[in-house]
């Protein structure tokens, strides 16, 4: 059935489910991937049709979103701005008819508002989770000039709200700063793995980071040298590093560790789902970002009641506060001495205090679903729309805060 131009207003579609359709460039194993799956999870389903779109084409997470009853279309994009995947897209929103698409990243927050503004009926919140560093003076410039499509927007950080803004000359008022959320109960396991399933050996501590491997933005060769720097101060066992991820930069870091003798105490886990399971075997977390929209896979590991060492780059101060809930540090700094190293606090017993602060700060002030659900964060609602789109505004505020 083909759309009308002129839909009818879903003030008259009450009794029905409002069909939101959560749009990500991919779904593969990364922070905001993970996220779209929560959101999709934890959407009330008797009241939202729940639809996830991918611009590319499969993905880790597309199976595990249908063994939860999400419905998944992938639209198999051959890259970033293929053009036949507007079409695509427009062809599925003639089909789904849409209330809502929440869109994930610049290039699905582009296809939702180019789509949203050929559109009568659908409302368009775009989400923003990291800072805007990295993209060409192209990007930004349609980012500017298509954020005046977005009915509404949602940041992960104030960090990422100010970045936004300043880069953007996007204005405050419609931004919602909502910041993730775990689900703490999920990192309370009876199996977790073993050092010689992760080919880790026998004794000395153990420190870990979960990421993309992509660099600078992961910091993962400052990590590097600073494990050697520690390694040369004498620990007897040597310190173990776990780098749990993959991506673009493996094989320049492999070299690397070899350049600085640490092949034997570095081992890469590859892109795992069970991080639950890793966390456990952990004597301290460490993410050294060098710019960072959140940081989620700190959070996890906050759940799970390991101290961190963070960069103090982003919104990772927003939640992890020195001396409470772990340490934080320079980017890009590595340290001349052993005694130089945030690495060095997993000998001292100061990290199991942080360990537990990070657990209690997690399950009072991050939990999800109640903290996506908790709209008295939110300095100000952005869903202010006319009275025939209250059913819009629900699944605006479902999206942004199940």
């Amino acid at each position: 059935m083909t759309r009308s131009s002129c839909a009818f207003p879903l003030a008259s579609r009450s009794t029905m489910r409002t069909k939101v359709m959560l749009l990500a460039v991919g779904l593969g194993i990364g922070g905001t991937e993970t996220h779209v799956l929560e959101l999709a999870s934890g959407i009330d389903r008797s009241k939202f049709d729940v639809t996830v779109c991918s611009l590319k084409s499969g993905g880790c997470l597309v199976e595990e979103l249908r063994r939860r009853g999400i419905r998944v279309v992938c639209l198999n994009g051959a890259g970033k701005g293929d053009p036949r995947v507007l079409f695509r897209l427009w062809k599925l929103m003639q089909e789904e008819r849409p209330d809502v698409i929440q869109s994930f990243l610049f290039w699905a927050n582009l296809a939702a508002r180019l789509l949203g503004r050929l559109s009568n009926a659908v409302r368009v919140v775009c989400s923003y989770h990291d800072e805007i560093v990295s993209e060409g003076w192209l990007v930004r410039m349609i980012d500017r000039f298509t954020f005046q499509w977005s009915h509404a927007v949602v940041c992960c950080s104030e960090a990422v709200r100010r970045s936004v803004s300043n880069c953007l000359g996007a204005p405050a008022p419609r931004q919602t700063i909502i910041p993730f959320g775990v689900d703490a109960g999920q990192f309370a396991v009876g199996n977790a793995a073993s050092r010689t399933e992760l080919r880790l050996r026998d004794g000395g501590p153990i420190i870990g980071t979960v990421c993309r491997l992509a660099e600078p933005k992961k910091g993962l060769h400052v990590l590097l040298r600073a494990m050697a720097t520690l390694n040369r101060g004498g620990n007897d066992p040597r310190c173990q590093l776990l780098i749990v991820g993959e991506g673009p930069a493996r094989e320049p870091l492999e070299a690397l560790i070899c350049q600085l003798g640490l092949s034997d105490c570095t081992v890469f886990a590859g892109a795992r789902r069970d991080i639950p399971r890793i966390l456990p075997l952990l004597d301290l977390f460490v993410l050294p970002s060098l710019y960072e929209g959140f940081g989620i896979a700190i959070l996890e590991a906050m759940a799970a009641g390991k101290p961190v060492v963070a960069t103090a780059v982003g919104g990772i101060p927003e939640f992890v506060v020195p001396g409470e809930t772990g340490l934080l540090v320079e980017a890009g700094n590595p340290p001349r001495s052993p005694t130089q190293s945030g690495l060095c606090c997993a000998i001292p017993s100061e990290p199991s205090r942080w360990g537990f602060g990070g657990g209690h700060a997690c399950s009072l002030h991050f939990k999800c679903p109640p903290l996506f659900g908790d709209m008295s964060r939110c300095t100000k609602p952005v869903w202010v729309m006319p009275k025939a789109d209250r059913e819009v505004t629900k699944a605006q505020r479902c999206l942004s805060c199940c």
